[in-house]
């Protein structure tokens, strides 16, 4: 008989870089060499390696020009060159010059348990081919469910297929060359016995072979539920512990406008922008900054990510147009600023550079990069801790990667989170961490609870979501611990009327919490202040609306606890906001 399980097969061209890397030997002999300089003899001593190891160790490192030979006192002794010191006081990782070489990777996911085969091991056949086999007894599975098919786990699948041992990894992937195929892998079974299981096979799929192997259902179509692992491949957004200066943290209109510019000024080759609303005007305002990048050799990605509502999307989409008019007509923009098209459907605000340093750096806020006046009080954080990055990468990745490896820009943040992850981070008191979907909602409940003298809180709308959604939790703070509970807003937005807005207000006061209306500048930044140590900013109304279960990147943020930086934000927005400050002189 033949058992056919569904597959989907895969296919595209990757770039491979292929070299040597560095090792924890030749990092600590570089360090060593760098304190002072040393013997041969004197190294493998002090490094209880054997002598062979580190002749071999330094004399790779002398063609890269990280080591150098001197003589002192009669004898050769080593050290480390002026560029080799600057990467041990830096932290940079040691410089990799790879080889690149394009391979075609072919590879097979089986949908009845997730687990993944080179095409080379399996037999696979199309619906027709199977059709005209001539095995007398055929037995096709119909799986309910199955793997995910994102651009997150097609490319982590793809780097374990398509990278053979510790000295390669998939550099790039050609999303031009990718597709994907439904098609059916074949299993043979002659008296009882499988003939062709792919190498690797897991005892799952081995024990459904062995199932429908078993039944006396010749030509049938058998219907199984998914036994493979659900979920995607990269883990989730975690938290990690690093160093953040409270300068990042950007607070003001104009402000935002001065992260925006010189985030573009320092982008070595590579800029991407998300932005939730776009305007022509606004674009043509940043030209010449974008020019100058452009010319510099600076590549931009601009998205948008306009809510579903008719109106909204088509001004944007109109707003896009325009812009790509504009892009096309300028010789210095074509070609290196790239506008998707179609809405990403994502309320957040992101940015990610490059630098010339080899960094990256992300800013993640409630700015609209594309479409503000900068005229709002705003808040954005500035990122640059290589993991954190990593994560704003993965965010980027999930937006835009519903085609699979068919998306370049996908392929492309993926890697570039594989390889921040590589890079060390600096230490400090900070922990940071990334918010999507209903991590937003466990903070509020989280910081209700704990909260113990002062909770402020920042939504640029107050809709019909308010009450249950912020005030509630912002009340049950005030009375469990007389914690001080301030909600500013600007607009009362959906079925809520300004009437409602007041008698909500009155409500809250009541049960301890202050509703308070800005007066001359609007809010537009969406925050929580939790005492002096803690603070979260997103793109999320807290009080006008929730996160999306079917979108979880619908809104992003970021939460910092490092001591002192909601003092300094509360701060900050006092004096933009004096109405903020209690009549008693409080605050």
């Amino acid at each position: 008989m033949l058992i056919a399980f569904p597959v989907f097969r895969l296919s595209c061209k990757v770039g491979i870089d292929r070299g040597r890397a560095w090792s924890i030997v030749d990092e600590m002999l570089l360090w060593a060499s760098a304190m002072k300089p040393r013997s041969i003899a004197r190294l493998s001593a002090e490094s209880n390696l054997p002598r062979q190891i580190v002749v071999a160790s330094i004399a790779r490192m002398m063609r890269f020009r990280l080591v150098e030979l001197t003589v002192k006192d009669n004898s050769a002794k080593f050290q480390a060159s002026a560029y080799g010191r600057e990467i041990v006081e830096s932290g940079r990782p040691l410089p990799f010059f790879p080889k690149r070489e394009l391979r075609r990777v072919s590879f097979v996911i089986e949908r009845a348990t997730g687990s993944f085969f080179p095409s080379g091991q399996v037999r696979v056949r199309s619906e027709f081919a199977l059709k005209q086999e001539a095995d007398p007894d055929i037995r096709v599975l119909i799986v309910q469910g199955g793997p995910p098919v994102s651009n997150e786990a097609m490319l982590a699948k793809l780097s374990q297929i398509a990278a053979r041992g510790w000295e390669e990894q998939v550099a790039l992937v050609d999303g031009r060359t990718a597709s994907l195929r439904q098609e059916f892998m074949v299993i043979r079974v002659v008296d009882g016995v499988p003939r062709n299981v792919p190498e690797g096979a897991s005892e799952a799929l081995r024990a459904i072979i062995d199932d429908v192997a078993s039944r006396s259902m010749p030509n049938s179509h058998i219907p199984i539920g998914y036994a493979g692992p659900a979920g995607e491949a990269t883990p989730e957004l975690a938290t990690h512990r690093c160093y953040f200066d409270p300068a990042d943290l950007v607070i003001g209109g104009s402000n935002q406008l001065e992260c925006l510019r010189a985030m573009m000024s320092r982008a070595q080759s590579r800029a991407i922008i998300h932005s939730t609303f776009l305007d022509h005007n606004r674009f043509k305002e940043l030209l010449p900054e974008i020019r100058t990048a452009c010319v510099r050799g600076v590549v931009f990605d601009l998205m948008w990510g306009a809510e579903t509502i008719d109106e909204v999307e088509t001004r944007n989409t109109a707003a896009a147009v325009e812009i790509a008019k504009t892009i096309r007509g300028d010789r210095d923009l074509a070609g290196k600023f790239r506008l998707h098209m179609t809405s990403t459907r994502s309320h957040a605000k992101l940015l990610l550079v490059d630098t010339a340093e080899g960094d990256w750096l992300a800013a993640v806020g409630s700015c609209n990069w594309l479409s503000s006046p900068f005229r709002s009080t705003e808040v954005t954080a500035v990122l640059r801790d290589p993991a954190v990055v990593a994560d704003v990468a993965v965010i980027l990745q999930r937006l835009v990667g519903r085609r699979g490896l068919a998306d370049d820009m996908a392929n492309e943040m993926g890697i570039l989170s594989r390889d921040l992850r590589r890079m060390p981070a600096r230490p400090g008191p900070a922990e940071i961490t990334l918010l999507v979907g209903d991590g937003h909602d466990s903070i509020m409940r989280e910081v209700s609870g704990s909260a113990k003298n002062r909770l402020v809180i920042g939504s640029n709308r107050l809709g019909s979501t308010a009450r249950p959604g912020v005030v509630m939790q912002g009340e049950a703070a005030a009375q469990r611990a007389h914690v001080e509970v301030t909600l500013l807003y600007s607009i009362a937005s959906g079925p809520l009327k300004n009437r409602h807005a007041r008698k909500l207000a009155e409500e809250a006061a009541a049960n301890g919490v202050r509703l308070i209306k800005t007066k001359t500048i609007p809010i537009h930044g969406k925050f929580v202040a939790v005492d002096d140590n803690d603070l979260t900013v997103t793109s999320l109304n807290w009080a006008s609306a929730s996160s999306d279960p079917d979108l979880p990147e619908g809104d992003v943020g970021v939460r910092i606890r490092l001591p002192g930086i909601a003092h300094h934000a509360v701060a900050a927005l006092q004096h933009i906001h004096p109405e903020m400050i209690q009549e008693d002189g409080g605050g």
